[in-house]
């Protein structure tokens, strides 16, 4: 996440040390196992989006997020994933979907990146619109966009800032967002409701990222936390997330994040149970 470089400085203001590594081998797996195996203190920190939990329900790795790591901080991204159709879809609005797919359930061709943070939202999504749809690996969000445009795929979720330039085109048509929107919605989303707004819940599989390190101490945990709210609600920092369509909120304290990571861990264990996701011994 390109945010990430902004609070590359929190390092520097813990021990003295700065700079940033972006693991991404393995999934993700290859940084958590450095951050778990880390000095406790607070040199080597993570900021991570949901992929923490889902990479551990698929296998990919064994640190279990509520377990094994302090949870140090968190924010709630309030640019919610958009489920989108084609322009010349049948479907005018969300109501014509569900009902088309109530009356040929699990036929809707879905494109998604199987086992992704997408497919958590498309799948609570589809749980509370009381539907089913057809899953087809899909790839990125650029991937299932092109699968729509050509006819390939017949609906999917993006995030906000892959779809908009498509929606301002009018090459795709956004129904519904998953969650609320922040204030600083572009223009031409603005008017697509959320799910909440459509009548039907909001997915319970809230899209958040997370400051984490190894397990420390309470009191540095409470410090970084301290000096971590500082930097993220910087008007500058705020400013240039809100350029990047990365609005976000930032929990209260590093207790409140630890108590949220552990009910999101329930609400992403569900729907990966209900998709038959879950590797041994993730129970």
């Amino acid at each position: 996440m390109q945010s990430l470089h902004f609070f590359a400085i929190i390092p520097s203001l813990t021990v003295g040390k700065d700079g940033i590594v972006n693991q991404t081998e393995g999934n993700g797996a290859v940084c958590y196992n450095t951050i778990a195996g880390a000095p406790k203190d607070g040199s080597v920190l993570g900021w991570v989006t949901p992929s923490w939990f889902t990479s551990y329900f698929a296998g990919i790795h064994d640190l279990n997020p509520t377990k094994d790591f302090s949870v140090l901080a968190g924010a709630d991204l309030l640019s919610p994933v958009y489920l989108c159709v084609p322009k010349n879809s049948p479907f005018e609005t969300l109501d014509d979907l569900v009902a088309y797919c109530k009356e040929h359930p699990g036929e809707l061709i879905f494109g998604m990146q199987l086992g992704s943070a997408s497919h958590y939202y498309a799948e609570s999504c589809a749980q509370n619109l009381g539907i089913s749809w057809n899953y087809v690996e899909n790839g990125t969000d650029s991937n299932r966009i092109t699968s729509l445009m050509g006819g390939i795929t017949q609906a999917t979720v993006v995030s906000g800032v892959s779809a908009l330039q498509y929606v301002e085109e009018g090459e795709l048509r956004a129904l519904c967002c998953v969650a609320e929107p922040g204030s600083a919605t572009p223009e031409a989303l603005k008017d697509v409701p959320s799910l909440k707004g459509a009548g039907y819940e909001n997915i319970s599989v809230r899209n958040c990222n997370f400051l984490y390190g190894p397990k420390m101490d309470d009191a540095l945990c409470a410090e970084i936390n301290r000096v971590f709210t500082e930097v993220f609600t910087d008007a500058e920092i705020q400013q240039r997330l809100l350029e990047m369509n990365q609005e976000q909120t930032i929990w209260k304290d590093n207790i409140e994040a630890t108590e949220t990571v552990n009910q999101l861990y329930e609400s992403y264990h569900a729907i990966a149970e209900s998709l038959n996701i879950l590797a041994p011994g993730r129970d």
